[in-house]
């Protein structure tokens, strides 16, 4: 074989399979963060699975079942290094939901039609890949994606507290409901649940802020599995409990085509949810590494997590916002970190399900709500907050959708509004009046530059969106008022179109309108930095024989000086 050949082949394995193709140039300085990563994972994934596995209505290994079909797909076709799929909470809950809605007393039909809604999930994220719908994630903007991030952290760490404490919370509820559980129950605290509690958070961080290449997640579960089982604490604190051993089959679920009409629409809204809150988790930690990941790599990726959970009789998956922040947090180099925690997942089935028999829940409430504590991007909203106030707003609005409304309904919050600042800025575009600046050729808005002064008899305007029929008449109004108000009166108008990369039928006639205003006060209208586009417009709708055209607008200046031929010209 040729290097040629083989430069197209490793080429082609990186767009088809970005997962083998990795791993066909593993390194083995890559393993030990990997490893570790796995193993720091795998330590919540397992309890975490279980209580997702009931929270979904189903018997607790479905959750594991979910991680195992999950994780072994999604490196195959996924395009983030990070991301972590398989069991979540807002997908057990939507499940149990629908689910529950179809059938009751029958937990074999409710993990049919649960394995059933994960392959139904699946077929609409393929479509998604097949229309090329990835550009959806183009509306999920930095304002966005903080503020998913920290109303998420919010409702993950208020769903922890009612564990850390040992006092019982509403199951599935809304997270205000759990924290008022939380502070209406707070009496009955169980001091040992919170000394293990507090151990963890204390353990984690310490090892995260000072060692942070020791596995402190999987140190301190261990210590406190540990503590429990040697103490005898198991009947005060509450523990994982006993865990059904073995690995189900690939198989299709039992179900009749009225089944799968049923769950259609259940099915897209939950790979919406699927898409756009893993793209979110993932775009996050992409641009903390200055990486990339694909919308359309990312629809096939989740499909076949999906399809993995739901041949082996799962529900459908999703990215795990507090497992994905642990597994980075580890800097693991490839998703082969995700296939160790597939490995060890399956080991905890096949064999090590009486370990986590002592496990306590406080340590994992700890765990997790250390993760969700890092989710929130504190450098990033002040970032936001210095930089552009309106940004920082658009954040807040995520964060309070994702509180109020859910996870979906607040990501659907924040791109509405999102859309609406587009609408905004095109329907009221910024403009400005240049001024020349002192000493150079240079012309600068005036509000921006003290130095930049105006010259008598002339104006010099910018207009910076293409112009449309929502803001053309933007444009002519501007213009006519800066004329109303000129002292001495405006001769030469100098349009710098530099901004207006497109016109619509609506804008050019706006523009013949404006012309034909200006005739009528004797004044010209001169263009400048015109793109081939906007000059091609003019010249099909008839108005380049009625303007003047310059590549630059101080050539456009020295035409009215040369013609004006006065010193009142000058610039003042």
């Amino acid at each position: 074989m040729t290097d040629a050949s083989r430069q197209v082949r490793a080429h082609w394995l990186r767009r088809v399979l970005p997962g083998p193709a990795a791993i066909a140039r593993y390194r083995r300085s890559w393993l030990r963060p990997d490893l570790l990563g796995g193993l720091a994972v795998w330590a919540v994934l397992v309890p975490q699975g279980l209580a997702y596995g009931q929270l979904a209505g189903l018997s607790a290994v479905a959750g594991l079942y979910t991680a195992l079909g999950a994780l072994l797909l999604y490196p195959l076709f996924g395009s983030s290094r990070y991301l972590h799929v398989g069991p979540e909470s807002s997908i057990a809950i939507v499940t149990a939901a629908y689910v529950g809605g179809l059938v009751t007393a029958d937990p074999a039909r409710a993990a049919a039609l649960a394995s059933l809604l994960a392959l139904v999930t699946a077929g609409f994220l393929l479509l998604g890949a097949a229309l090329r719908l990835g550009v959806m994630a183009r509306l999920l903007s930095t304002p966005v994606l903080a503020g998913y991030l920290t109303g998420s952290a919010v409702v993950i760490g208020a769903a922890q507290l009612g564990k850390m404490l040992a006092v019982p919370t509403e199951t599935g509820g809304q997270w205000w409901r759990s924290l008022a559980d939380v502070v209406a129950h707070v009496s009955d605290t169980n001091p040992r649940a919170l000394l293990i509690a507090a151990a963890t958070v204390i353990a984690v961080v310490a090892l995260l802020r000072w060692a942070p290449a020791v596995p402190g997640i999987l140190l301190a579960i261990a210590a406190a599995t540990a503590l429990v089982a040697i103490a005898g604490w198991q009947t005060t604190v509450p523990v994982i409990g006993e865990v059904p051993s073995g690995i189900p089959l690939p198989t299709l679920p039992r179900f009749q085509l009225s089944d799968a009409v049923d769950l259609l629409g259940a099915g897209a809204s939950v790979a919406v949810l699927v898409f756009s809150s893993s793209m979110l988790t993932a775009g996050v930690l992409a641009r903390r590494d200055h990486q990339r990941v694909s919308g359309r790599r990312e629809f096939l990726g989740l499909a076949s997590a999906c399809v993995g959970s739901g041949l082996l009789q799962g529900f459908p998956a999703n990215s795990s916002n507090s497992r994905t922040f642990i597994l980075a947090d580890s800097r693991p180099r490839t998703q082969g970190a995700n296939l160790v925690t597939a490995a060890l997942t399956a080991l905890t089935l096949l064999f090590l399900t009486p370990v986590f028999r002592y496990l306590p829940q406080a340590a994992l409430g700890a765990v997790v709500i250390v993760a969700a504590a890092r989710m929130i991007d504190l450098a990033a909203l002040r970032r936001l907050w210095r930089v552009r106030r309106s940004d920082f707003l658009l954040a807040a609005i995520t964060a309070a959708g994702v509180l109020v409304a859910g996870v979906l309904p607040g990501i659907a919050v924040g791109v509405a509004v999102s859309l609406l600042e587009v609408l905004r800025r095109a329907v009221l575009p910024p403009t400005a009046v240049l001024g020349r600046v002192a000493g150079h050729d240079t012309w600068r808005g005036t509000r921006d530059h003290a130095s930049a002064s105006t010259m008598p008899g002339l104006l010099v305007y910018r207009f910076d969106a293409p112009l449309f029929f929502a803001n053309a008449a933007v444009l002519r109004d501007e213009i006519l008022e800066l004329l109303d108000k000129a002292d001495p009166p405006v001769r030469e108008v100098i349009l710098n179109a530099e901004g207006v990369v497109d016109m619509d039928i609506t804008g050019a006639e706006t523009l013949a309108e404006l012309l034909d205003d200006l005739d009528r006060r004797d004044t010209r209208l001169v263009l400048a930095r015109v793109r081939t586009t906007l000059r091609s417009t003019l010249h099909k709708v008839g108005l380049t024989d009625r303007l003047d055209i310059h590549a630059q607008v101080h050539g456009a200046v020295a035409d009215f000086v040369r013609r004006s031929g006065s010193s009142e010209t000058r610039e003042s």
